[in-house]
């Protein structure tokens, strides 16, 4: 029970880590982008909110967002991955520094955006969370 209200707080404290980020640090100019991190913002803060009060609906929607923020972590890694080889093919040796640079911004993305929703997607489809 303590490392689910441990996640529920966690959800919290990420989707305000992630809205703060995404919208005020650096906004985004894509509407697409902006929509899909208000959706993973909006169902974090929902499946914390539920895990942390212990609703029957939280361990659901803590799976949704996390499955969610997961595809998404999944796209924007794929599409960093495949900007970083275009600029490598096109721009030559300034092309490589920029796709170093971008391969670094990915593998920063992995532990910002992938590894919460894999260890909690793992711990809430165990076992350990039906107990």
């Amino acid at each position: 029970m303590r490392a689910v209200k441990l996640y529920g707080a966690l959800d919290l404290g990420f989707a305000a880590l992630y809205a703060w980020a995404g919208f005020v640090f650096v906004p985004g100019r894509s509407v697409a982008f902006n929509v899909a991190l208000a959706l993973i913002c909006a169902l974090l803060a929902v499946g914390g909110a539920g895990l942390l009060a212990g609703a029957r609906w939280g361990r659901a929607a803590a799976i949704a967002a996390s499955g969610l923020l997961l595809a998404f972590s999944v796209v924007v890694i794929a599409l960093l991955v495949a900007s970083s080889a275009y600029l490598r093919g096109v721009y030559g040796a300034l092309g490589e520094g920029l796709a170093a640079v971008c391969l670094v911004i990915a593998a920063l993305l992995v532990e910002l955006f992938a590894l919460l929703p894999l260890f909690q997607l793992r711990f809430l489809l165990g076992r350990g969370a039906r107990a």
